[in-house]
């Protein structure tokens, strides 16, 4: 009997096996030898117990011998979240993280407590590596997503696997997925985007800089969203010899840069299985991950690159303040985008509009996401520029200033 493996290397063969486990109204694992984590957390959104038209799980049948994908799903808990149950503990620290129900009414109460977790057991170094810098903000941006974009009220699941044996022997890699079973990319973005016509288009649109369902077509960001999270994900994938897959609803798209540093992705659009949902799938070699700083340097430069300037001078200033400047530490509300949101309404814009200058201190804060420093500064640099009142920063680590500089340029350019 050929059993299937479910592996990044060929996830349009998961794909099909999952749309004809679809199609028979069940699905099984009984006859999958290996299954890379990324498929056990989506089989896992369509078996659990609160997902829409929940897909029944074939149960073990006594005396019979498990495959190898069946006691891997079963150990990383797969079983808690089909039922509901409490989920468990990890058995092996730097291997794989359990399955982790993402849920709750609003993302930013488990997205830095949850990627922090999963950062922590897979790459424990003390202080965080380069590489945990990285996959911390990868993961972040992706837990965002489920709460802002999915609108799927079961929420989603999130895992993470370090593959190091195998294919993966001599150079490991860091595999995360976070799946819900929502409405999809393509729903998510055309109501304020009428030129997107097919789902196809809409994950490709959605990879570059400033695109979102949250705001419309030539505009740099909302308030609250600047569409730049998946943009940022798939550049790191492709400055990190890595691998994306983002299938959602209609189409998929998957990049893989782990052989070919030049290779170009391959995107079905209704012609073959897609995902009834959205399933992201990020995985880079941790060889790759050498310079943090520099690697989201170059991303940022190449997102400025495409992003509307009108900038004649520069109203965040990376000096020391004057003395008697209101200060603040910007850590207090680390990655927490409403409270963010909430201190630049209630704090900083009433300062700037009185004219009276700030400083935001960076202090200890190596890794910050655009998407927080996007609800902190994006009208404050508006008011900034428009008034004429400088916002001092200080003690910001290269990768954050070089951020918060791109903060500037697409605020003011759009």
């Amino acid at each position: 009997m050929n059993r299937q493996r479910l592996l990044l290397d060929t996830p349009h063969q998961f794909l099909a096996w999952l749309s004809q486990a679809r199609e028979q109204g069940w699905v099984s694992l009984r006859e999958v030898d290996v299954a890379h984590v990324f498929a056990v957390a989506a089989v896992a959104a369509l078996t659990r117990y609160d997902s829409r038209d929940a897909l029944p799980l074939e149960s073990h049948e006594p005396g019979t011998e498990l495959s190898v994908a069946a006691r891997f799903a079963h150990a990383i808990g797969l079983d808690e979240v089909r039922d509901g149950a409490d989920e468990r503990e990890p058995m092996e620290r730097q291997r794989t993280v359990t399955l982790t129900l993402v849920r709750g009414s609003s993302p930013e109460a488990f997205a830095e407590r949850i990627a922090g977790k999963i950062v922590d057991l897979m790459l424990p170094a003390r202080p965080r590596s380069d590489a945990a810098n990285l996959f911390w903000f990868v993961l972040v941006e992706l837990l965002r997503n489920v709460g802002q974009h999915s609108k799927d009220p079961a929420g989603g699941i999130v895992a993470a696997q370090r593959n190091d044996s195998g294919p993966y022997a001599l150079d490991p890699a860091l595999q995360i997925v976070v799946v819900d079973n929502g409405i999809g990319v393509f729903e998510a973005l055309r109501r304020m985007r009428p030129s997107i016509q097919t789902p196809g288009d809409a994950l490709v649109r959605a990879l570059e800089p400033h695109v979102s369902g949250t705001f419309a077509e030539g505009h740099s960001g909302s308030v609250h969203n600047a569409g730049l999270g998946l943009f940022f994900i798939s550049e790191i994938a492709k400055k990190t010899r890595g691998r994306l897959l983002l299938a959602s609803r209609g189409a998929s798209y998957f990049l893989d840069r782990s052989q070919n540093a030049s290779a170009q992705p391959v995107i079905t659009n209704g012609s073959a299985p897609d995902y009834p949902g959205t399933l992201v799938v990020f995985e880079t070699a941790l060889s790759e991950v050498s310079n943090y700083d520099e690697i989201m340097k170059g991303i940022r430069e190449h997102a400025a690159e495409r992003t509307p300037k009108r900038i004649v001078q520069h109203w965040l200033r990376f000096e020391a303040p004057p003395d008697g400047t209101f200060r603040t530490l910007v850590a207090i509300s680390s990655e927490d985008t409403v409270a963010a949101r909430s201190f630049a309404v209630n704090v900083l814009e009433p300062r700037l509009l009185r004219r009276e200058p700030a400083a935001l201190d960076f202090a200890n804060l190596r890794v910050c996401t655009q998407s927080f420093l996007h609800a902190l500064l994006h009208e404050a640099v508006r008011l900034a520029w428009a008034l004429k009142v400088p916002i001092f920063v200080v003690n910001a680590a290269p990768a954050v200033r070089a951020q918060i500089e791109f903060v500037e340029s697409y605020s003011l350019g759009g």
